[in-house]
C-alpha cells in the first residue's frame, strides 16, 4: 500500500513539474488544457460538484491577514489529473470562451458586476482575457466596475467577481499535460448554444427607428432566424415617402448577384409609429434599415445643423474643433491625437486611451472630444444625437452645450448637459448648471433615467425654448427645467438660457469625485452615430443653414427636376427641387 501511495505521489509530482507557464494570451491553444492559479491565495480554480454544481470552486486555497477561509473545502488538494481542474480556451465566432473539461460547462464571470459568484453555466458567455506579457492574466465577462474573476477566501463562493485592483484578480495559466483537450465536445456545445449573429445597420435622416413604439435601443448585432420588430418615428410635418427600405442577406454594399448567386434582397414597408415585424426568414445574414424623412410642412421645425459622421478620419473642420486641454476633470487629458477622435464606419469615435509610447505626454491617458464653438451655435430648438458607449470603471462621456458668450463665467452663463453617464451605471443623467442651482443650491438641476442598456444605441435630446428645457431618451420625456416667474430667482441667475449655445461631444474619464478614478490601462470609447439640430421657422437669424446640413441629398432628400421627375442624386448643372426648395447647381 505504501508503494502504491508513493507511486501515485510521484506521478502527480512529475505531472505538475511538466506543466509550462503561459506568458501571453497569444500562446493559448484550443488543443491544450490549462490550470488557472492565483498566486496570492495559492488557489486553483476548479469545478467541485460535491461542493456546488454552479459555482467555480477552489483547491489548495489559503487566506491572508485580512481574508480567512470561509470554508475548509476551499483548501482541498488540487489534482492535476482531474478534468475538473482542466480548462480550455476556445475561439468561436470571433469570441473567446473558457470551458471546463470535466463539467462540460462554460465560465461566466458575472453578468451585472458587484459581489457575486463566478459560475459555470451550460449557456456559453464570451470571456475577455487580458495579460501583462509576464504571465499575469485577468478574466472578465461583463465590462464595467467590479467584474473580474477574483479569488475570495472570505466569501461563501471562493471564486467571485470583484475589481481588477485586487490581488485575487491576478491569475496564472499553466499547460496541463495530464488532461487531454476535448475540442469536439466543446465546439459541438458552442454550435448548439451560441446564436449565430448578423450585423444590423440603421440609416435615418430626420427621424429614428426604435425596437418598440415607446423607444429603446438597437445593438449592432442581430440573431439570425429571429424576427425583428421596430417602429419608425419622426417629427410632425415630415414624411418618409419611400418607407423603410429593408435590405437583408450578405455583402449588402455589393452587387445583388455574384456569379448568378443572389447576395441580398430588398423591400419596403410603411414608416410609421406602429410596430413592423421583419419575419425570421428575412433575418438571414446582415440587415440594413434605411428611412429618409423629408419636411413637407412649411410650419414644421427645420433642420439647421446635422452631421451624420459618414466620413473617414478627422471630423469636418467647418463644423468642429477639438476640445483643448484645460484644468477641469473632463478636459484635463484632452488631446489632438488622431487616435482619440475620428470618423469611421458611419460614426464619430471618441476615445480615452493609455498614452501611447510614441507620444511625449506626461499624463497617463489621452482623451478626445469635439465642439462646434465658433462654427455653429443656436438659441432655442431641438438638439439630438444617437449614441452608444462602452461602460467601465471611470467612464465619463457626454453630449452637452455651453454658451457661445461665456464672459459671465461658469456656471453663471449656464450649461446644458443633454446626456452623461458614469462608470458601469445603467443611468443617463440630464442636467443644467447655473448660479442659482450650483452656487446658491436652489432647486433641482438634474434628473436620471435608469435601465439604459449601453450596449445599444439610444437617442438623447432636448427641446429648448424661452420658457423651458425638456430632456428625452428615445423619444420619452425625462424631465423639464422651467424658467422661474420669481424676480429674485431670475436676478440670481436662475435662467441664463436666452442666448446661443454650442455643441460638445466627448469621451472623458473620472477622477473619483463623481465618476470613479480612471482605469489608465483601459481604452474607453463612445460612438456618436449622428447629431442634429432643428429650429422653429419663427426663429430668425439662423446661421447659414445650407452649410450646416451637409451634402446628403443622395440619402437625406430626394432630388427632382422642374418637371417634378426624380433624378439622379448627382445631376448635371441646372435648377432642381431639393427638400421643397429650388437649388442651383
Amino acid at each position: 500500500m505504501k508503494r502504491v501511495l508513493f507511486l501515485l505521489t510521484t506521478i502527480l509530482a512529475v505531472a505538475a513539474a511538466a506543466q509550462t507557464k503561459v506568458n501571453t494570451a497569444d500562446e493559448l491553444s484550443a488543443e491544450k488544457t490549462y490550470t488557472i492559479y492565483n498566486p496570492h491565495f495559492t488557489t486553483y480554480a476548479i469545478y467541485s460538484p460535491d461542493d456546488h454544481v454552479t459555482y467555480v470552486w477552489a483547491a489548495e486555497m489559503v487566506g491572508d491577514e485580512g481574508h480567512a477561509l470561509k470554508n475548509d473545502s476551499y483548501s482541498q488538494t488540487f489534482d492535476p489529473t482531474s478534468p475538473y481542474g482542466a480548462w480550455m480556451v476556445v475561439e468561436y465566432d470571433q469570441h473567446t470562451y473558457i470551458y471546463n473539461v470535466g463539467a462540460q460547462k462554460f465560465l461566466v464571470v458575472g453578468v451585472t458586476g458587484g459581489t457575486q459568484a463566478t459560475t459555470l453555466q451550460d449557456q456559453p458567455q464570451p470571456v475577455s482575457i487580458s495579460d501583462d506579457g509576464n504571465g499575469n492574466f485577468t478574466f472578465i465577462t461583463t465590462e464595467g466596475l467590479r467584474n473580474y474573476m477574483c479569488a475570495a477566501p472570505q466569501m461563501t463562493y471562493p471564486i467571485s467577481v470583484w475589481s481588477n485592483d485586487d490581488a485575487g484578480a491576478v491569475w496564472e495559466m499553466t499547460e496541463n499535460p495530464s488532461v487531454l483537450a476535448d475540442y469536439e465536445t466543446c465546439i459541438a456545445l458552442l454550435e448548439a448554444r451560441v446564436p449565430h449573429m448578423g450585423k444590423l445597420q440603421i440609416i435615418t435622416r430626420c427621424g429614428n427607428i426604435y425596437p418598440q413604439t415607446n423607444g429603446g435601443g438597437f445593438s449592432d448585432d442581430i440573431v439570425l432566424g429571429q424576427p425583428l420588430t421596430f417602429s419608425a418615428q419622426s417629427f410632425d410635418g415630415y414624411v418618409c415617402a419611400d418607407g423603410v427600405v429593408i435590405r437583408h442577406g450578405h455583402n449588402l454594399d455589393g452587387p445583388q448577384y455574384v456569379d448568378d448567386e443572389k447576395q441580398w434582397s430588398e423591400y419596403s414597408v410603411q414608416a410609421d409609429k406602429a410596430l413592423t415585424t421583419i419575419p425570421a426568414d428575412s433575418i438571414d445574414g446582415d440587415l440594413r434599415l434605411t428611412a429618409i424623412w423629408e419636411r413637407v410642412d412649411d410650419n414644421a421645425d427645420e433642420l439647421v445643423f446635422s452631421d451624420e459622421f459618414d466620413g473617414e478620419g478627422e471630423p469636418r473642420s467647418d463644423y468642429w474643433v477639438r476640445t483643448p486641454r484645460a484644468r477641469s476633470t473632463w478636459n484635463r487629458w484632452c488631446s489632438t491625437d488622431p487616435r482619440v477622435v475620428f470618423e469611421q464606419g458611419g460614426a464619430l469615435h471618441c476615445l480615452a486611451i493609455p498614452t501611447p509610447s510614441d507620444v511625449e505626454d506626461t499624463e497617463p491617458m489621452l482623451t478626445g472630444g469635439i465642439k462646434s464653438q465658433g462654427l455653429f451655435a443656436f438659441q432655442y430648438g431641438h438638439a439630438e444625437a444617437r449614441i452608444k458607449t462602452n461602460q467601465w470603471r471611470g467612464n465619463f462621456p457626454a453630449f452637452w452645450m455651453m454658451p457661445a458668450d461665456n464672459s459671465a463665467g461658469w456656471p453663471n452663463a449656464g450649461e446644458i448637459d443633454i446626456w452623461e453617464t458614469i462608470d458601469n451605471s445603467t443611468q443617463s443623467w440630464h442636467t443644467i448648471h447655473t448660479n442659482w442651482t450650483y452656487n446658491l443650491h436652489q432647486g433641482t438641476n438634474s434628473q436620471t433615467m435608469s435601465g439604459i442598456d449601453y450596449n445599444c444605441w439610444h437617442t438623447y435630446a432636448v427641446d429648448w425654448d424661452s420658457q423651458a428645457i425638456t430632456w428625452y431618451v428615445d423619444g420619452n420625456k425625462v424631465w423639464s427645467y422651467t424658467k422661474s416667474t420669481d424676480s429674485n430667482a431670475l436676478s440670481n441667475g436662475q435662467w441664463p438660457f436666452d442666448a446661443p449655445f454650442y455643441l460638445i461631444l466627448n469621451q472623458s474619464v473620472g477622477n473619483g469625485s463623481w465618476a470613479a478614478n480612471a482605469d489608465t490601462s483601459h481604452t474607453y470609447e463612445t460612438l456618436f452615430d449622428w447629431v442634429r439640430v432643428y429650429q422653429p421657422t419663427s426663429i430668425t437669424g439662423i446661421q447659414s443653414q445650407e452649410s450646416r446640413v451637409g451634402s446628403q441629398e443622395s440619402i437625406a432628400q430626394s432630388v427632382y427636376d422642374l418637371q417634378g421627375r426624380r433624378v439622379n442624386s448627382q445631376p448635371k448643372k441646372g435648377i432642381y427641387i431639393v427638400g421643397g426648395k429650388k437649388v442651383l447647381r
